[in-house]
């Protein structure tokens, strides 16, 4: 049985609708080798992005992966600052799984910045 061809708009990237699973592993496999070629300083501004983004569409989903990332990637040797971050990034997840995203994206943003500034990194989104 044949299908009729049918004419999709390309979904903006991270959407579910409109991808297929070819579409999606290529998309996986870029943003895996774009974070092979980025410093770690980057890598956490751009985890830091993903999840302000996340929040934004209120894709809970994207959000809470961002999260649970920016948590596996603090270094304990420095204890007081890596609590501090783990407990800001531990709330952010209640807020966004309590649909607050507006409360974490405040926090996230303004880490992002500071981060940015920190290591003069590029703004983005």
């Amino acid at each position: 049985m044949e299908h009729a061809a049918t004419t999709r708009t390309p979904a903006p990237a991270g959407e579910k609708s409109g991808v297929n699973p070819n579409q999606k592993f290529a998309l996986e496999a870029y943003r895996r080798e774009e974070f092979m070629h980025l410093s770690p300083e980057q890598i956490i501004h751009r985890l830091m992005t993903l999840a302000v983004q996340g929040c934004r569409k209120k894709d809970k989903r994207q959000a809470l992966r961002a999260l649970n990332a920016l948590i596996l990637s603090l270094d304990f040797k420095y204890r007081e600052i890596a609590m501090g971050l783990f407990r800001l990034y531990d709330y952010c997840k209640l807020c966004v799984y309590d649909g607050k995203f507006g409360d974490a994206i405040v926090i996230i943003d303004d880490l992002r910045a500071t981060w940015a500034q920190a290591f003069h990194l590029r703004e983005a989104a």
